[in-house]
């Protein structure tokens, strides 16, 4: 007879917390993939005269990964609108792309129709089922979505944004190129961060620890003349609403707020052995650590840098926003002790 110690990873009957919620983070190379199969009927949005993209986001999480993508992407040709509602203006030379994990979602359904009638090119990054499916404009491109997964996933909100921009840009890197490479380093990344890796070799674990029964802040590396200032805080924001999504409390702060988002932090917190907390009252203020994204290291007190190294300098800082994005979306994963 087996025991727990016995089991493996991939042993069905052996599931613990861990693994359930690291199960969607797993697949986040998978979801560049798909977005990847979709290629070949998003071509046909080349070459055509744009006016502006609408990236319709009805839930938070897909419209803050939407707005990470735009962000990176910049600056533009044409103008993106990122939305919870169809704009009243769209026509024919307008792109209407959508996001969305919800199985039944009759208002979206309406803007896709309606956009279609117009004249409008659209895109349905949605469920693997369901009604919206159904209702969905014969015309529309589909990225198709995972079967077994049941969780957002940044990745593929990203992914689907970047794709539709970069066709209509026609940048320096073949898109399919592009999207395998970001695949394939997001997948090293996931390996790192394998449950199975203890807290020595696990940077995800690591992570986790650190914030363990702290207050939160999410910040991204400071001004540094090449670039990388903006990857970090471009990712601390995403990872704040991330990590609530999760149930792991934090918050976000721009550099240029600081030192003032730290408020009147005392220097130390201790926890006297001594101290009864039923006798003597609260001993103090929960201690508030930083996190600093894509950051070789920190001044700030009670800090911790996150940084990863470039795999593929010819993806630019997508291959470094990515695997911080994972990172930052597997930690709420672990469990403490």
């Amino acid at each position: 007879m087996s025991t727990p110690d016995d089991r493996d990873y991939f042993d069905g009957a052996g599931y613990d917390r861990e693994t359930v919620r690291f199960f969607d983070v797993a697949h986040e190379g998978a979801q560049i993939r798909a977005v990847a199969g979709a290629l070949p009927e998003l071509i046909r949005l080349r070459g055509a005269s744009i006016r502006s993209v609408i990236i319709l986001a009805p839930d938070h999480l897909p419209r803050v990964a939407a707005q990470f993508a735009v962000a990176e992407r910049s600056p533009l040709r044409v103008p993106v609108v990122v939305t919870d509602t169809l704009p009243a203006y769209v026509g024919a030379l307008d792109v209407v792309t959508s996001l969305s994990d919800r199985g039944n979602d009759p208002r979206l359904a309406r803007d896709l129709i309606t956009a279609d009638r117009r004249g409008a090119a659209t895109v349905l990054a949605g469920p693997s089922r369901g009604p919206l499916l159904e209702d969905t404009p014969d015309d529309t491109v589909v990225i198709p979505a995972l079967p077994t997964v049941a969780g957002f996933s940044p990745s593929r909100a990203i992914a689907t944004v970047l794709a539709v921009l970069d066709v209509l840009e026609e940048g320096d890197v073949p898109i399919s190129d592009k999207l395998a490479g970001l695949a394939e380093n997001v997948d090293a990344e996931l390996s790192v961060l394998s449950p199975e890796r203890d807290e020595s070799v696990n940077p995800g674990r690591q992570l986790r620890s650190f914030v363990e029964g702290a207050r939160v802040l999410h910040t991204g590396a400071p001004a540094s003349g090449d670039g990388d200032r903006d990857v970090g805080v471009h990712v601390a924001e995403l990872a704040a609403h991330l990590w609530n999504a999760a149930g792991l409390t934090s918050g976000f702060a721009d550099p240029a707020d600081f030192p003032a988002a730290l408020g009147d932090e005392p220097e130390s917190v201790t926890d006297s052995i001594f101290h009864d907390p039923f006798l003597d009252g609260p001993e103090g203020t929960v201690a508030l650590k930083t996190i600093v994204w894509a950051a070789a290291a920190s001044s700030l007190p009670r800090s911790l840098p996150v940084r990863v190294d470039t795999a593929a300098p010819i993806l630019g800082r997508l291959d470094v926003a990515l695997r911080l994005i994972v990172r930052a979306q597997a930690t709420p994963a672990y469990t403490v002790g």
